[in-house]
């Protein structure tokens, strides 16, 4: 546990060991990977300042990735706001360029000395070379976080963070429980749930604690013996986390009432704010929350440096999602077809204007953008389905189905995509084209029956 804590509350450690798994890296400085930062345009300009194009593009296709292992597939509403975070990071991380400039703020070469070694405390040498991490790049990069430290703390003023504060971070729990679900707010249904969990309760003086969850408990957790693993304070409701907190390990609560029902708590784990591994780690915790609370502090300041910022976007989608975000969807309209008038080839550009039309009620522009959408992206199954729900809209019915079962065809082995398709089609009463997605349905599960099948035989050898 001491070195999963020490990961955790190395604010620099932490921000490097997400850059490896995010490609956040690359900010920060494409020279450091030997590329020719010339030869991509400036994506802006923050005071004068240009953002270079070279990495944003490096940023913005790593988040791109990292993005598609969390989701899957990614609609043209993710990758916009990739995009868009993409480009207000490196805001950001500009305007506090420019404010360390202003206050001079330097860091010593034994600071980065001693970060370093923290840093090879957790990844090896070998392991940072076969990543392309050599001792120069993390040296820069890690100047960099630094100052950046050091400007948090300038603005944010000293925090205080007491012996609590560290306490509550450390201990845990790992706990287990039965939940008897009460069916109504009424004094007869609570009076009926504590007499079933007096019951259960008398069967574990014999039973098994994950037995019973199984048998007896009504939490969706049920199936893998009510098992909730660890947690800290300020994560369960009060009355649970004060009787957890309070139990031993392998002991089993009396019934717990909360909003929920009845809980019988089995603690199965736990971690005490005392001994010798307490004390080791400590002050990484006093540093760690320290920083959070810094970074709180910080944001306002921020935000109003964004706020009052020179800021140039040479990317017309860009200034789009913005205004977007911010409510206004005529400007977003006008910046999207300035994406499309300066030559964009992106199909998805169409696809963000038909949800804006959609979202303003213009049903006839927006099944227009969706048609110019999948003209360009004829793979896409999410583009079909938007578009059959605008021609839902006008009451075109059969282009509706139609646009339906495109979206079927084309994601032939999604599940949930087949029940969302189905659900629609049932709405719409189409017997014909029902039945085109339940012979799917059937199709993928006797395909997963045959793997689950093949995956048993291959264990029983």
């Amino acid at each position: 546990m001491t070195r999963n804590f020490r990961k955790a509350v190395k604010p620099l450690v932490i921000i490097l060991v997400i850059a490896f798994v995010g490609g956040t890296l690359f900010t920060g400085g494409a020279y450091l990977f030997g590329r020719n930062d010339q030869t991509v345009a400036a994506i802006g300009t923050v005071n004068g300042q240009p953002i270079s194009g070279m990495e944003f593009q490096q940023l913005y296709y790593n988040q791109l990735q990292s993005a598609q292992m969390e989701y899957g597939r990614l609609n043209n509403q993710i990758i916009e706001s990739v995009k868009y975070g993409t480009f207000e990071h490196l805001v950001s991380e500009a305007l506090q360029k420019q404010e360390i400039e202003k206050r001079k703020i330097t860091v010593a070469k034994k600071e980065i000395d001693e970060e370093l070694s923290k840093l090879k405390e957790i990844y090896s040498e070998d392991i940072l070379e076969q990543l392309g991490y050599t001792d120069a790049a993390l040296r820069i990069i890690i100047e960099e976080q630094l100052k950046k430290d050091k400007l948090r703390a300038e603005i944010a003023g000293p925090v205080d963070i007491t012996e609590q504060q560290i306490k509550d971070f450390y201990e845990q729990v790992e706990a287990s429980h039965i939940l008897i679900r009460v069916e109504s707010d009424n004094e007869e249904a609570w009076a009926k749930a504590r007499e079933r969990g007096e019951f259960v309760l008398a069967q574990l003086a014999e039973m098994d604690f994950a037995e019973a969850a199984k048998q007896y408990s009504d939490d969706s957790n049920a199936a893998n013996g009510g098992q909730l693993g660890y947690f800290g304070r300020g994560v369960m409701v009060p009355q649970f986390e004060n009787t957890a907190f309070n139990l031993e390990v392998g002991e089993i609560s009396d019934l717990v009432r909360t909003e929920y029902g009845y809980h019988i708590i089995k603690v199965t784990d736990k971690y005490v704010a005392e001994g010798e591994e307490f004390e080791e780690i400590k002050e990484h915790i006093r540093d760690y929350l320290a920083s959070q609370e810094q970074d709180k502090l910080f944001q306002p300041w921020l935000e109003e440096q964004r706020a009052n910022a020179d800021l140039v976007i040479h990317d017309h989608q860009i200034t789009a999602f913005g205004h977007r975000l911010n409510g206004d969807l005529e400007k977003a309209i006008e910046f999207y077809n300035k994406a499309i008038e300066s030559g964009s080839e992106d199909g998805y550009i169409y696809a963000s204007l038909g949800d804006v039309y959609a979202e303003l009620g213009d049903y006839e522009q927006a099944a227009a953008n969706f048609e110019l959408a999948v003209n360009k992206i004829t793979t896409d199954g999410d583009l079909y389905f938007r578009l059959g729900l605008a021609y839902e809209e006008l009451d075109r019915i059969d282009a509706a189905v139609d646009a339906y079962l495109k979206t079927s065809e084309l994601m032939a082995y999604d599940l949930s995509a087949q029940f969302l398709v189905l659900s629609f089609l049932n709405d719409l009463g189409d017997e014909e084209a029902i039945k085109i997605v339940e012979n799917r349905l059937e199709e993928l599960y006797s395909m997963y029956e045959q793997l689950e099948s093949a995956d048993t035989e291959v264990e029983q050898e």
